[in-house]
């Protein structure tokens, strides 16, 4: 939160955040997609001790209000990844 808080500060007004960060559906479900998800979340919190999980939009968005940030959008690159745009 403290990142995201610190990028909103740093922001002119009417400024943008662009993030790309895998999104969750809402529900889970057994798709390959999914276990493709859930996997990398697990493999990066294995690999580099972190203490960040896999979110849905619903929950980024919710991020970016916390932090500050007035609008939001979500760019799906692919099954796997979205491209994040919170605006100050």
């Amino acid at each position: 939160m403290s990142i995201l808080k610190n990028c909103y500060k740093a922001l002119p007004e009417g400024g943008k955040l662009i993030v790309c960060e895998p999104v969750v559906p809402e529900t889970t479900d057994t798709s390959t997609r999914m276990r493709a998800l859930l996997g990398h979340d697990i493999f990066c919190m294995a690999n580099y001790r972190t203490q960040g999980r896999a979110r849905c939009e619903e929950e980024f968005w919710q991020l970016g209000l916390t932090a500050g940030f007035s609008g939001f959008r979500a760019l799906y690159l692919d099954p796997f990844l979205a491209v994040l745009k919170y605006l100050k």
